[in-house]
């Protein structure tokens, strides 16, 4: 199987290094030249915690993509999904499936304008991976992924990729109910997202306090009450659960959202808090707490700006 990995930073270098294992041709494609500069001369280094390795995977820049491939796996952020994909148009083909494992809601929308809807995957994931350095990834927590067709239709071609990942290394599931999956997945994010990035501390500093335990407890229960508005029937229990496995297991991680604004950039808290909140009042149902997080966030990225 051809692979093109748009947006190789943490997350999409830790599958690529996952497909590149169980023998898929792959391409790691991101915009960061001196990362992908780093990944072409020495290797992808990848620390997990089995042990070190580095993998020789191809990297790429965009207008380097010159030939189409069996699947684009898309891990950017989701307000720059449209440009990505419009930046690496050679790689899709007639038969190119895209495969979303993004944050937040509605990237099965974003992609379906590039292909068929029978072509469109998505998936979720919670394992935790950073971007240490050019071309090093370290993944030291315990998880597995899921993924299906978006709108339905022939999982074939997700089996495929699921064996592949489950071969490289990273457990991966088919799951009819993927959209409860991805409702779940943001519900997490956009309680543990905006509260470490808003205090600048990794989950095990919100383990250790009271006070950041009552509001996730109070954000989770908002999520819930908007899927189950919407007619997605999560069942709540594993979110909390996923919670505390992050505040202990996951302690030192640093999520993307804080990542993004220690690094000064843009958040997708649009597409996680604004996007539950927004379906939340479509359907009738308030979640102020995850509506403040997203406004407290969105402070955070002004004061960025200036």
């Amino acid at each position: 199987m051809k692979v093109a990995v748009l947006g190789s930073g943490a997350m999409g270098c830790l599958f690529g290094a996952a497909f590149h294992r169980a023998g898929a041709d792959v391409t790691l494609v991101d915009v960061n030249a001196e990362h992908v500069g780093a990944i072409n001369t020495r290797g992808l280094e990848v620390d997990l915690r089995s042990g070190a390795e580095t993998l020789p995977i191809r990297a790429a820049l965009p207008h380097e993509v010159t030939e189409p491939v069996d699947l684009v796996l898309v891990f950017t952020k989701t307000f720059h999904t449209k440009a990505a994909l419009e930046g690496i148009a050679a790689a899709i083909g007639d038969d190119t499936h895209l495969l979303s494992l993004q944050n937040g809601l509605g990237n099965d929308r974003r992609l379906a304008g590039f292909v068929s809807d029978e072509r469109v995957m998505v998936g979720a994931s919670m394992l935790p991976s950073d971007l240490v350095g050019p071309g090093r990834i370290r993944s030291h927590g315990e998880g597995y992924s899921r993924l299906y067709p978006a709108f339905g239709g022939d999982p074939a071609m997700a089996q495929r990729a699921a064996d592949l990942l489950t071969q490289g290394g990273l457990e991966t599931v088919l799951d009819p109910k993927i959209h409860e999956g991805i409702w779940s997945k943001a519900i997490f994010n956009a309680t543990m997202n905006p509260l470490c990035a808003l205090t600048r501390r990794t989950p095990g500093f919100l383990g250790a306090n009271a006070e950041s335990r009552a509001t996730i407890l109070a954000a989770v229960a908002e999520g819930v009450a908007a899927a189950h508005a919407n007619g997605v029937m999560l069942d709540g229990q594993p979110i909390y659960d996923l919670t505390e496995v992050s505040m202990t297991d996951h302690a030192d991680h640093e999520p993307s959202m804080l990542q993004d604004l220690n690094a000064k950039r843009r958040t997708e808290v649009d597409a996680i808090n604004g996007a539950i909140v927004t379906a939340a009042k479509e359907a009738g149902v308030e979640a102020p707490v995850l509506e403040t997080l997203w406004h407290l966030v969105k402070l955070e990225e002004t004061k960025l700006a200036n």
